[in-house]
């Protein structure tokens, strides 16, 4: 039975929710956490100081090698050796939604819903993981590079454009040193643009 304290109580809920969309964040930093001796570049991979390369990976692995490949697209990329190169889940984060599963999987599902309303999800599936992420990982293992290869640069004294990478070391000329003892300092720097 609809009474006037049921209205009132339904009103109040649905202004409340309202205005809680309306202040929900729209913007999301990377909140890929870093544990003790790891340094994080960006929301995608982190540094620690053994050495190690953590990839952070939004897909889950059902078989597809999806924990191979996306790891493999950011060592590429950063020069890293592969043996040094780890996984993990991605933490929950709207940057690691995947809008061409969802459009696939889900086409026409939320056409009538009006722009901005709805946020792609995080999920696996409709064979989207290296159409939807293997940019963001190639990006990701080459600003780090950059960032890595711009640190080395500082303390040789170095244009950071003449050092190489090679599996996980930056090397100039008969110089080299490994990612793990530069990438705190790396992280400090901003990327150059154009990458």
């Amino acid at each position: 039975m609809i009474n006037r304290r049921s209205i009132l109580i339904g009103g109040g809920a649905g202004i409340g929710l309202v205005v809680a969309w309306s202040l929900w964040p729209r913007t999301y930093a990377p909140n890929l956490v870093a544990n003790p001796g790891e340094t994080p570049f960006g929301a995608w991979l982190k540094i620690g100081t053994d050495g190690h390369v953590t990839v952070a990976v939004p897909q889950v692995e059902h078989g597809q090698g999806v924990y191979t490949t996306l790891p493999q697209i950011v060592a590429d990329e950063l020069g890293a050796d592969w043996r040094t190169v780890g996984v993990e889940p991605a933490p929950l984060n709207p940057l690691y939604a995947n809008p061409i599963g969802t459009h696939d999987l889900f086409e026409g599902l939320f056409d009538r819903l009006p722009q901005g309303t709805t946020q792609p999800p995080m999920l696996t599936g409709g064979s989207s993981s290296i159409r939807m992420f293997e940019q963001a990982c190639r990006e990701a293992g080459a600003g780090a590079r950059a960032l890595l290869c711009m640190a080395a640069a500082k303390r040789w004294d170095a244009d950071w454009t003449q050092v190489n990478v090679d599996a996980g070391f930056c090397t100039y000329q008969t110089k080299r040193i490994r990612f793990a003892e530069l990438a705190e300092e790396a992280a400090k720097f901003t990327l150059p643009d154009p990458l």
